[in-house]
């Protein structure tokens, strides 16, 4: 079993790196996401993205879960959280591998910011042999949605 590292690309988000901070660093902001509605818009928005269900979303400021078709419930909680800059998270015991998630934000103005994702994966090969391909694409995929939320 080897840890895996994929990183996104740098992307640039319309509001100020504390205001992003803020929304993104308390998971019951995600609620709203999590809306059938908007799930469909975000499948019209990226058509190539794979045919998933979710749903039953719960949260609290640290903790989220949810049910996702056909994997089942995934649960993410924040384990560090660094004022303006950083957040990082990891999975429950649902997921079928360990993994570090970390959201690094910087400014890039006095209106914008950049945000980078991070993500360190526990794989054995044959997981990583399922799942890298979908883990490289969706480091970019996380970030690029990041950009698109209100602020």
């Amino acid at each position: 079993m080897g840890t895996e590292k994929y990183i996104s690309e740098v992307k640039i988000i319309e509001a100020p790196h504390e205001r992003v901070y803020d929304r993104l660093s308390n998971l019951e902001n995600l609620e709203e996401f999590f809306d059938p509605k908007r799930i469909d818009e975000l499948k019209k928005n990226y058509p190539d993205a794979p045919d998933i269900k979710l749903d039953n979303f719960r949260a609290t400021a640290d903790e989220c879960s949810f049910t996702i078709s056909p994997v089942g419930k995934v649960g993410v909680q924040i384990i560090e959280r660094e004022p303006s800059k950083l957040i990082k998270l990891t999975g429950s015991q649902t997921i079928p591998f360990k993994f570090n998630c970390w959201i690094q934000l910087l400014p890039s103005g006095p209106t914008t910011s950049k945000v980078k994702i991070t993500l360190h994966a526990e794989l054995n090969p044959m997981i990583k042999m399922m799942v890298d391909k979908h883990l490289k694409d969706g480091v970019n995929r996380i970030a690029e949605a990041i950009t698109k939320f209100p602020y």
